[in-house]
């Protein structure tokens, strides 16, 4: 069965679809459009969400989606996962924090700067057996970041190419 992790804001963007306050993301409907097309894609077709024992992806949801599964599509993705979350095997990671970051990070991506913030999901994708895909929405800085990630055997899917590269000149790594 496939699997995936999924960054905090791709829920968040289709969201986007009945919240949009931002300029700049209503300009992009494709954007938004393949966001929701995402997690539609993952609820039907079975795709299995993959997280840390810890719960550290899954607090950072919980910090930005509802519980309620209203008003938006990302809120309504979150509590479907969050209802049928433990109902699949082999969705969860153990994951060993240091100082800098977590024990299962892929060493060969140590050549870019990835955010603390970001690095769980990198773990987390490592720490599986089948390095399941990671679906990234608006970080520009993903892009930079892509090819260390291949080379690791870990496969970003921009859920928007069009709106990373115009949004990832001038980003650092």
């Amino acid at each position: 069965m496939k699997r995936c992790v999924i960054d905090t804001n791709v829920m968040v963007t289709a969201n986007k679809a009945v919240q949009s306050n931002d300029d700049d993301l209503t300009k992009y409907p494709n954007l938004i459009i393949s966001c929701i097309n995402a997690l539609h894609k993952i609820t039907k077709q079975g795709i299995y969400v993959v997280f840390d024992e810890g719960n550290e992806i899954f607090d950072e949801y919980k910090s930005y989606l509802s519980f309620s599964g209203q008003p938006g599509v990302g809120d309504k993705f979150f509590k479907w996962m969050h209802d049928n979350r433990y109902r699949y095997q082999d969705t969860e990671v153990k994951l060993h924090r240091t100082n800098g970051g977590y024990k299962e990070f892929p060493h060969g991506m140590d050549v870019v700067n990835v955010d603390l913030s970001d690095k769980k999901f990198f773990a987390v994708s490592n720490a599986h057996p089948s390095k399941p895909d990671i679906y990234e929405a608006v970080d520009a800085k993903w892009w930079n970041w892509s090819a260390a990630a291949k080379e690791c055997g870990i496969n970003i899917v921009f859920l928007d190419e069009f709106y990373m590269i115009e949004h990832s000149v001038g980003t650092s790594n």
